[in-house]
């Protein structure tokens, strides 16, 4: 947890601000001195806020006080509603007291220590954790691995510290800084892994059982009001460096039972960079830091992201004075869908190409030529305007763009965004409509033009990695492997074969919807063992569980069978039902028996055997409709 001393600190800085220039206090006042000193250095959180709420409606009396006597309208200290609010009233209680100060100090005398006064400058962010947990039991069995990918929003302030040299009457050219960040949401972009939940009892040890964590619980103490919901921090480090940390939110991974989890443990990542380098966040108004994150249980590769823009004293204006200018888009119309055109179009010209009609109307009409069009980039893809335009900011009222050629990479497509904006003088007013792209998913037209759309841009996904591995996959199969058999959806390939998991071409096999039912079994849930169940995936929820259900096969091969003659599997395997004899009352299944569940039920004896049991439990905790927001593809989850 990230527990932040400066939301203590703001409520009785003010106080202590006002001793400095107040020097005849009330008892009031002396009472939240003592309560402030008490406060200070205590390790205790709950000793902390009793203290701290005992004292706010003492504290917010004095701040009257304080404001009668300076003339001044006082902060109120009660905490804000939002952490928005909240920064904004931090940031006006500081330079509130940054203005009387200044006005104060040529009335210092010369003998004095020079002072430091802070001044407080908007921020806004956010940081982002991509990797994950990989933790070993002994020296090769793997015990927890995990992926995901977590985005935490934040506002807060620069608070920036000026020296005031008193002998010279001016401030230093030297600056120090602090960060006083608020989380504003926190979002698990993308979660997938397994933990063992049971190994065996002999030597060596294997898990015998695992659990999926698909579900995830954020602290409560990592949402405003509570004091973990800071982000990211500063301090000076030493010859005019400066040390700033970030710390993802503490989140705890779970299984569906609720009865295995793991924690995040990627959670901090510091920067060490001169106090110059800082600087440019002023002079480019933001500033972006990566880091590769190392600790016991990390995932080689694991990254954060901190990303801190300086927001602008003034936002453009809304045009309140101007009402009789108005400005509306007429196309594209609100939430409307567009499709890249395929290889072969009728027309050569026509192919592999997008189309965006813009229009707008504005009253009165003498300023259609000045209304400016943002579009969506779409990097990769080459934009053309009609008119034609050197800016990416096209201006009209009508504007036709064309993107020639699909983009590299899925992110591209989905809900984007069209705005038209209008600026009179000091005045914009603008207009947004949301659009949503797409891509014809049996097509091959993209970059690579190899395989089908659907492989190319889901390869690049999660939904392409099984329980958050990494795994390399391959479109269709060979001419002398199973994808030519008709049931057949995708194979796997391990050791010498290419350690590769096969994914057969779905377009052809199944087509559609790319619809696929199969059993749905496990063996935590006794139901699903006395009685049939089925369960139908469609679109980007078949790739996932084809790429689970061979990835849970190559994962058992290399963990039981690797590197075994054939004699030595089939004396370990008497049964023939792909799983070790001695593991598999552990597992709940019986040696001796090829299918332990349904081997006589006349349709899931063709499950085949336990180990292939197995693969289908694995998908058993995935829920339908996870990587919808990966699918783009016309017919696809999101295409109607």
């Amino acid at each position: 947890m990230r527990i932040k001393g400066l939301f203590l600190s703001f409520g009785l800085m003010f106080v202590f601000i006002f001793f400095l220039f107040c020097p005849n206090v009330s008892s009031q006042e002396k009472e939240l001195m003592i309560i402030a000193q008490q406060t200070e250095g205590m390790l205790g959180l709950n000793k902390i806020l009793e203290n701290f709420k005992g004292a706010i409606h003492d504290m917010d009396d004095a701040n009257r006080e304080a404001g009668r006597i300076t003339g001044t309208k006082a902060p109120p200290v009660t905490p804000a509603k939002t952490p928005e609010q909240e920064a904004e009233r931090r940031r006006e209680i500081i330079n509130s007291q940054y203005e009387q100060a200044k006005n104060m100090l040529g009335a210092l005398a010369q003998d004095e220590e020079n002072p430091q006064i802070a001044q407080a400058l908007p921020i806004e962010g956010y940081l982002i954790v991509d990797g994950g947990e990989k933790e070993l039991w002994g020296r090769d069995q793997i015990k927890t691995d995990l992926i995901y990918r977590i985005k935490e929003k934040f506002v807060g302030n620069i608070i920036v510290l000026h020296t005031y040299n008193i002998i010279k009457g001016s401030f230093e050219k030297e600056k120090e800084y602090e960060l006083d960040t608020l989380s504003t949401g926190i979002d698990v972009i993308n979660l997938a892994g397994k933990k063992c939940a049971q190994w065996s009892s002999g030597s060596p040890s294997v898990c015998t059982r695992w659990a999926n964590l698909s579900i995830y619980e954020i602290d409560p103490g990592e949402h405003y009001p509570q004091f973990y919901s800071n982000t990211a921090s500063l301090n000076p480090h030493g010859d005019g460096k400066i040390k700033i940390e970030a710390r993802a939110p503490t989140i705890i991974f779970r299984s569906s039972d609720g009865k295995t989890s793991t924690k995040l443990g990627c959670s901090i990542a510091e920067w060490i960079i001169t106090g110059s380098e800082f600087e440019t966040l002023f002079k480019r108004g933001e500033i972006r830091l990566n880091k590769a994150i190392s600790s016991l249980s990390c995932r080689p590769g694991s990254t954060m992201e901190l990303y801190i823009k300086l927001k602008k004293d003034e936002e453009p204006q809304l045009c309140k004075n101007m009402e009789h200018i108005k400005l509306e888009i007429i196309k594209p119309e609100n939430k409307s869908k567009y499709l890249y055109s395929g290889e072969y179009a009728l027309m050569e010209d026509e192919s592999n190409r997008l189309e965006l009609e813009l229009e707008a109307k504005v009253e009165p009409e003498r300023y259609a030529d000045s209304i400016e069009w943002e579009i969506p980039k779409l990097e990769g893809s080459k934009k053309i305007f009609v008119p034609a335009s050197l800016s990416d900011k096209p201006r009209g009222k009508k504007v036709k763009v064309i993107y020639k050629g699909l983009p590299e990479s899925y992110k591209e497509f989905g809900k984007k965004t069209v705005t038209a904006s209008l600026k009179v003088d000091s005045c914009t007013i603008e207009d947004k409509k949301e659009v949503v792209l797409f891509y014809p998913r049996d097509e091959k037209n993209n970059p690579e033009g190899k395989y089908p759309n659907w492989f190319y841009y889901w390869k690049q996904t999660p939904a392409a990695r099984p329980f958050g591995q990494n795994v390399n996959i391959v479109f269709g199969g060979t001419e002398f492997d199973l994808c030519k058999g008709g049931h057949v959806m995708a194979i796997y390939k391990p050791d010498h074969l290419f350690k590769s998991i096969h994914v057969c071409d779905l377009s052809k096999k199944v087509g559609g919807n790319f619809e696929v039912t199969i059993p749905w079994v496990s063996r935590k849930n006794p139901a699903t063992l006395k009685t049939k169940h089925y369960i139908t995936y469609t679109h980007i929820d078949t790739f996932a569980v084809l790429i689970m259900h061979e990835f849970t096969h190559f994962n058992h091969h290399h963990t039981w069978w690797s590197g075994k003659t054939r004699d030595q599997i089939t004396s370990e395997d008497r049964d023939g039902d792909g799983i070790p004899d001695r593991l598999e009352p552990e597992m709940g299944f019986i040696p001796g028996v090829f299918q332990t569940y349904f081997g006589d039920d006349m349709d899931f004896k063709n499950i085949n055997g336990d180990e292939e049991f197995l693969a289908y439990e694995s998908t058993y905790d995935y829920p339908i409709g996870k990587y919808d927001d990966y699918d783009w593809g016309k017919p696809g989850k999101n295409w109607w």
